[in-house]
């Protein structure tokens, strides 16, 4: 120790040195946020038109990459079947490529693979399609392909079985999945056996043959009133004759057109279909409710609205489900549209215990926009710049395009419907998009489809006053005669 009083005695000695003084509180940090560029123009791509047969025929041309597809688009729909063979029109147009021609359906997977095409073809309730995708160079043989399956099937029965027990197990396995279940009751509560709640069953499809699929072909296959899109590295003049000289066989006379489906008429008091799985962790929730035209002055208003509710991440459902209670993982909702109209809907997977909760706080979003929340500018912007924003970014590849051409044929929109996209969108104010809202979405009228346990979600939504309807996967109201 002797060593170290030195060491002691001189910081004994040492003057004293006065503290640092204290740090000032630093400033709030304020995040450097750029200007709002002023918009920019935007036109989409041209569009060259011609005609093949009874078709129209669309060609938007991108020489950047050497691909070419070409989509044929038939107004007819899958719902254009008899009632007891509900699916007919999906599996005539599904067994296109199951043999054509001289080419069995091995041959043809086989002839796509060398060409390294792809090949799709498929019947909605809006309409059906067939669709090719190739190099440019391999697109004359690949149109040989498309030509044969679609003038030339042969709708083997044995190709018919195999794809019949693998569309019947699908469909049984759907009945166990808590989405699929959501999603068809929603449907058959809708539209019960009409439009979008009539779908294919193992009895119908057992009760369809080949020729009936036949039959439909001949009936519902002709280019009298399609469409046909082509995109990519390829001009008009030069796609013209190359599909006139392989399809001039389809022009058959067009089908008989169906009636458009009349909007579903909303519950006077909004009700939950509630199909019950026992044990399940988490809820399936939809909600859903139509009202107007996508033609209505103040679609794009309602759009906008939508936005600020429910349409995008920041939007004020999915933070309150989600950022501030934990309810679920996301929540959204959407506007979109159809042959019967436009239409809103809500979809979110919920905790189970959360169910009743999350939708009360839902009901209580929608009906604060009313009484005393009222949208405001910040979030009407945001919904703006997310809708104008990445839109031109849409048309890097012509399957925008040429998708936006069949949308405005089938459901009769204006021409001016891509092209004034911009202008209608952005000339949407927050009064105009609160307007939209309010006269649109009636929070006390929707319909609501809930897929979880009943024993444990149900005491809660009766609680909220909500008409409880057990139904089963069919959506079938359990008890009624």
């Amino acid at each position: 120790m002797n060593h170290l009083l030195p060491l002691l005695l001189a910081l004994a000695c040492a003057p004293k040195v006065a503290p640092p003084p204290p740090l000032e509180t630093p400033p709030p940090y304020v995040p450097m946020v750029p200007e709002t560029l002023a918009p920019r123009p935007f036109s989409p791509p041209a569009v060259a038109w011609g005609k093949v047969g009874g078709a129209r025929l669309a060609v938007v041309e991108n020489h950047e990459v050497p691909f070419v597809t070409v989509t044929i688009e038939f107004p007819v729909r899958s719902t254009a079947t008899p009632p007891e063979k509900a699916g007919l029109a999906e599996a005539a147009m599904d067994m296109l490529n199951e043999g054509a021609g001289k080419r069995t359906a091995l041959q043809i997977s086989a002839e796509l693979r060398r060409l390294g095409a792809e090949l799709g073809t498929g019947s909605g309730t809006d309409g059906s399609r067939a669709s090719v995708t190739c190099l440019r160079d391999r697109l004359e043989a690949t149109l040989d392909v498309l030509a044969d399956v679609l003038v030339r099937p042969t709708f083997p029965a044995d190709e018919w079985d195999r794809r019949r027990a693998l569309w019947v197990d699908g469909i049984e396995e759907g009945r166990n999945n808590p989405s699929v279940i959501a999603g068809e009751v929603m449907n058959h509560r809708l539209w019960g056996n009409t439009y979008a709640g009539k779908v294919a069953t193992p009895a119908s499809l057992k009760r369809i043959t080949v020729r009936d699929m036949v039959a439909w072909h001949k009936a519902n296959v002709t280019l009298e009133g399609a469409l046909v899109l082509v995109g990519g590295d390829i001009t008009l003049a030069e796609v013209e004759p190359l599909l006139a000289a392989r399809f001039a066989t389809l022009n058959r006379p067009a089908p008989a057109t169906e009636p458009r489906p009349a909007s579903p008429v909303a519950p006077e008091k909004s009700v939950v279909y509630l199909v019950d799985k026992p044990g399940s962790a988490q809820s399936v929730v939809r909600a859903a409710a139509y009202f107007g035209q996508p033609t209505d002055p103040d679609y794009s208003a309602l759009v906008v609205a939508n936005m600020a509710m429910g349409g995008q991440f920041a939007s004020r459902i999915n933070l309150n489900l989600r950022e501030q209670k934990g309810y679920t993982y996301g929540a959204r909702t959407s506007v979109g549209y159809d042959l019967a109209g436009v239409s809103w809907s809500f979809s979110s997977g919920i905790h189970t215990e959360k169910t009743g909760p999350a939708l009360a706080e839902l009901l209580a979003e929608l009906r604060a926009v009313e009484a005393g929340r009222a949208l405001t500018d910040a979030e009407t912007s945001q919904g703006l710049g997310a809708l104008v924003g990445g839109w031109p970014l849409r048309f890097e590849s012509p399957d925008y395009l040429l998708g936006q051409l069949d949308v405005m044929r089938t459901y009769g929109l204006p021409e001016d419907w891509v092209s004034g996209y911009l202008g209608r969108t952005r000339a949407v104010t927050t009064s105009a998009a609160q307007a939209a809202w309010s006269s649109r979405v009636d929070p006390d009228r929707l319909t609501f489809v809930v897929v979880g346990d009943a024993a444990r979600v149900r005491p809660d939504l009766e609680g909220l006053g909500l008409l409880v309807v057990p139904v089963d996967v069919d959506g079938n109201v359990i008890g009624a005669k």
